[in-house]
């Protein structure tokens, strides 16, 4: 969460000297880039976590053949790279300098064949603190280096060498990490048809979802213009730093989830906390969707910004319970059953993305987002009925949903009537007060709160 503060407030930086078209560029780069880093991470790290926890391989093992298959991984997708920075260059609206800037964004993800492993094996020895303070760390660096090539003039090309200089860096640390905290005993090892066979699931789930969540990053520059793609990518930012909470809870509680013998009760509690977070969150950053992009990027972004934020901020509750369902899933060892969803999902959006975009731009993307959580959340509630029966979706998001709507009011007025900033004072006051009168805080999370506060 610190380093996506620290990240946002580079947003702030780039998102003003870039300006929306260079912007949106930079966008399409790093969205293409993330799914080649998908390739080569091929759901490894999720194998390595589960698997080193249960004892049925060793971390020097695992760290040796997943690094092999990552690396190989990384040259499979020279040629994609060559295609789409070449022939097909024109036809997503990028210029030559974009294209070079692609190059070298690849060029940055070799490291992380020695990352993202190292990463992998603290997972499964639960020494997340370390990979949160060279995340922080990473994205500091990041940051500096990023400002001072953009106030230098550099643009695109001079964030791409930062990110290959940066994660040259984060690679030597991890794997130092690595080798001294988790790597210390041998195993059983585990060869490498086997962790390619076992992987191949989570793999395509993962690019799925990837293509799933951020497929109009690629469609909106070709079909609305790199400007509209800007307009779009400073809401995105916004939303995607919402999700953190999310994805560094469900990450953190992963392990246990792979050990533990009372999946139903693990899962009940954790999505009932996610969503008393995710409801009052996402109508606080719908209803002060213009202050928030005036402050992110600058009034050149209003009000187009501040219009997507305000539809797309919607699926945050949605995409809250979808995250969680995905890890009790694979927790369990079922990954396979949301193969067929994230297809539905990626069918959806891709669909609906091609009919929208062209007429509304950014309006029409944003509203597919939304669309595609929930085409996502039926097939994932149905499966998670399997493997934690009793667990309700609507009868968790009940109570935190009814204290939202009698937090929103209080928030819309004293945003026009007084300040944003009292708004969001007042509806840090008000919602958690209505959760707690409308009985939202059970007993095993006043245990819970209670534990925390004394430790």
């Amino acid at each position: 969460m610190a380093a996506r503060i620290v990240d946002a407030a580079f947003a702030l930086v780039y998102l003003r000297l870039l300006g929306r078209t260079d912007v949106g560029a930079y966008t399409f780069l790093v969205v293409f880039t993330t799914y080649l880093d998908t390739l080569i991470d091929f759901g490894l790290n999720a194998l390595l976590a589960r698997d080193i926890s249960r004892g049925s391989v060793g971390p020097s093992a695992a760290f040796r053949v997943v690094s092999g298959l990552r690396l190989g991984l990384w040259l499979l997708g020279l040629p994609l790279v060559a295609i789409v920075y070449g022939p097909l260059r024109e036809r997503t609206n990028i210029s030559t300098d974009a294209a070079l800037a692609g190059w070298i964004f690849y060029a940055a993800l070799l490291p992380t064949v020695v990352a993202k492993t190292a990463t992998g094996v603290l997972w499964a020895a639960e020494r997340l603190d370390l990979t949160a303070v060279v995340s922080v760390l990473a994205t500091v660096l990041r940051t500096v280096l990023g400002a001072a090539v953009l106030f230098g003039g550099l643009g695109l090309i001079g964030l791409a060498a930062t990110s290959l200089a940066t994660n040259i860096v984060t690679a030597l640390v991890l794997w130092g990490f690595a080798t001294r905290r988790a790597m210390a005993t041998e195993g059983p090892s585990a060869a490498h048809a086997a962790w390619l066979r076992q992987s191949w699931p989570l793999f395509v789930n993962q690019l799925l979802q990837g293509l799933f969540f951020k497929v109009d990053a690629l469609l909106l520059p070709g079909l609305a213009g790199t400007a509209a793609a800007g307009a779009y990518a400073a809401a995105y930012k916004v939303s995607e730093g919402a999700g953190i909470v999310s994805s560094s809870f469900t990450l953190a509680l992963f392990p246990r989830l792979s050990r533990g013998s009372d999946l139903s009760g693990a899962y009940r509690l954790a999505l009932r906390a996610l969503l008393q977070i995710a409801f009052p969150l996402a109508a606080g950053i719908a209803l002060l969707s213009e202050p928030i992009v005036g402050v992110v990027g600058g009034r050149d972004y209003l009000p187009d910004s501040a219009i997507a934020l305000a539809i797309l901020i919607a699926y945050l509750p949605l995409s809250y319970a979808n995250g969680l369902t995905q890890y009790v899933l694979i927790a369990a060892g079922r990954q396979r059953l949301l193969t067929g969803a994230f297809v539905a999902a990626l069918v959806f959006n891709l669909a609906a993305n091609l009919l929208l975009i062209p007429r509304f731009g950014y309006v029409g993307a944003a509203w597919v987002t939304v669309a595609s959580e929930v085409v996502l959340l039926v097939p994932f509630q149905l499966a998670a009925l399997s493997v934690a029966p009793g667990v309700s979706l609507a009868r968790e998001a009940r109570t935190p949903l009814l204290a939202t709507l009698l937090m929103a009011p209080v928030v819309w007025w004293l945003r026009d009537a007084i300040h944003p900033l009292a708004a969001v004072a007042a509806g840090a006051v008000v919602y958690p007060l209505a959760l707690w009168s409308l009985g939202g805080i059970d007993a095993a999370q006043r245990k819970l709160i209670a534990q925390l506060v004394s430790s």
